[in-house]
């Protein structure tokens, strides 16, 4: 309380001064952000004149090419939500099982997706671990010997491997968001409710917690649906080769030595930024139109519900797709340390030891330049998005404008807005001026441009522990003579230890996983282990690609592994 000494009114103290730094901090993320997209999109747009659209246009297969990209791309993204949702409705029925069906959708999405499509090869093609398993219902045998199946497997010309490895590797992501989102939103009252007017859980589910949690899961599902459409370490390992998809095309132009046929790389990599913003268009085109026509069939109740059977049959796929990416992994672990592994044998005839430590000893130097070019930004992401955080936090309520909510969607759209843009789109523009400044083949324009992608899973992951963290116990330290800095690391930091450990662990695995920046702007000079997979999967050494797949997939498994072992203070989180 103040006043005039002797007055009998009053008026409330003055909220505490802000930070200048605090204020700043939108600037300086977008200083340290916007360089490397924006300058990157321009550089795409000067380095494709329209002769580029021309030769693009010319080039054979180019429309085969654009047409296998989008298919995947959203065939892949619809198979992905529809069995996260299937899987959430199901957990969400049963509340005991979300905690270790969220832990091991995580443990799959730290995996590194060149780590998860060389795994998924070796378990999908004809003398892979599945076709190993099911004995002699699928192989023939010829002249005393076991003959494999011939199946185009992967790299079939319609993309369905690449569709299975997006599916595989996205699924999990989609579905730790998924529980998040519905905790979030409170679906388990919303479906006890539900089923005291007699629906089935699933029905429930999709008609009742889906509409409340789909706003939390847009940009997600945005984000995969980009992906799919400009993966290159993916498609190189489980796409089609003739035509390649549009992504993998593209990098194989921008590297011709003909700059006329270089110019179209950039204009192919152009052309997946308009493909990725058609697709989002469509995609909210026909949530508009779900929303204008079904809106009042989700509110009451339908005379016949959605088939439970369906979403029963939906979740046992998901089940089914997660068993899948454990047994890509277990399919490395087998070929990384086999002897002899002939076909048609279930399991390896013998192990060495020797040749996967002489193998592991190769990799070390790409081993540890991974981890470095992805440490690196996540030491700069972490601090940027504490600030970010901070500033909203520190902002008085009464200086808040009424549509601040809306606001920070669309502040936060702008920092996800990497996640929305095919990597290859700015990273074609960056060529020139990386290379103009002498900087290409260099650890420090690598770290920017890693920097670009591993910062908005950073904010991601804190953001969500910031908002459920209790803000009394700071309010109280401020009150008690504490600065911010020193209400910060008394409160808040034992408090959000462990997430900011667990968002650093996701910022880590982020930039262990980058592929294109390595190969476009360090030059291919720089070698990390997503490059020594890709390499060896084109290979014919099955044992060089497992071992650096299953490196590459060690790196991030020990990031979450040290964060876990952070405990979370009892008692010092709520739901706001």
């Amino acid at each position: 309380m103040t006043g005039q000494p002797g007055a009998g009114d009053w008026r409330p103290a003055a909220p505490p001064a802000r930070s200048p730094l605090l204020a700043a901090a939108p600037w300086i993320a977008a200083v340290v952000l916007a360089p490397p997209l924006a300058g990157g999109l321009v550089g795409a747009v000067a380095a494709a004149p329209l002769s580029a659209w021309r030769l693009l246009a010319a080039e054979p297969g180019i429309g085969r090419s654009i047409l296998t990209s989008v298919l995947v791309a959203v065939a892949a993204t619809l198979i992905s939500t529809a069995l996260a949702g299937a899987i959430a409705a199901l957990v969400a029925a049963r509340p005991g099982r979300a905690g270790a069906t969220e832990r091991l959708a995580l443990v799959l999405v730290a995996a590194p997706h060149a780590a998860v499509a060389v795994g998924l090869a070796f378990l999908i093609a004809p003398t892979g671990l599945l076709f190993r398993l099911a004995g002699g219902w699928v192989y023939t045998r010829a002249d005393g010997r076991a003959l494999p199946p011939d199946l185009p497997l992967p790299g079939d010309a319609w993309g369905l491997s690449l569709i299975a490895g997006l599916v595989v590797k996205e699924m999990p992501f989609l579905l730790a968001l998924t529980i998040a989102a519905q905790e979030r939103v409170g679906a388990r009252a919303a479906l006890d409710r539900a089923r005291s007017l007699g629906w089935p859980a699933a029905s429930a589910w999709w008609r009742v917690v889906a509409p409340q949690i789909w706003p939390l899961l847009r940009l997600p599902v945005a984000a995969v649906a980009v992906y799919g459409l400009g993966t290159v370490d993916m498609a190189l390992v489980l796409g089609p080769s003739l035509p390649p998809v549009l992504a993998a095309r593209s990098l194989s132009l921008l590297f011709d030595p003909d700059p006329a046929r270089a110019a179209a790389g950039a204009a192919a990599a152009l052309l997946q930024l308009v493909l990725a913003v058609g697709v989002i268009l469509a995609g909210l085109c026909i949530e508009r139109l779900v929303r204008c026509g079904g809106a009042d069939r989700l509110t009451v109740r339908p005379r016949r519900p959605l088939a439970p059977f369906a979403s029963r049959l939906a979740a046992g796929l998901g089940l089914l797709v997660l068993v899948m990416a454990v047994l890509a992994v277990v399919t490395l672990v087998f070929w990384a340390g086999a002897a002899v592994w002939r076909f048609p044998d279930p399991l390896p005839a013998g192990w060495s030891t020797a040749r996967l430590t002489g193998m592991a000893a190769g990799l070390a130097p790409a081993a540890g330049a991974s981890a470095l070019y992805a440490l690196l930004p996540v030491i700069i992401a972490v601090p940027l998005a504490l600030l970010l955080l901070e500033g909203r936090a520190s902002r008085p309520a009464a200086s808040r404008p009424a549509a601040s909510r809306p606001a920070h969607d669309a502040g936060d759209a702008l920092i996800y807005l990497p996640l929305l843009l095919p990597p290859a789109a700015f990273l074609a523009g960056l060529q020139g001026p990386v290379l103009r400044l002498g900087l290409d083949g260099t650890g420090l324009a690598l770290v920017w441009c890693h920097l670009a992608t591993v910062f908005p899973y950073v904010f991601l992951a804190l953001r969500e522990s910031y908002r459920r963290t209790d803000p009394r116990p700071r309010r109280l330290a401020r009150s008690l003579g504490r600065s911010g800095f020193g209400a910060w690391a008394a409160v808040m930091l034992p408090l959000t230890a462990r997430p900011l450990a667990v968002a650093a662990a996701i910022g880590f695995s982020a930039g262990v996983a980058q592929y294109l920046p390595a190969v476009m702007i360090g030059g291919g000079r720089i070698p990390l282990l997503a490059t020594e997979a890709v390499a060896a999967a084109a290979g014919l050494d099955r044992r060089a690609a497992a071992a650096a797949a299953l490196l590459l997939a060690l790196l991030p498994a020990a990031g979450f592994l040290l964060a876990s072992l952070i405990p979370e203070p009892a008692g010092g989180r709520r739901r706001r």
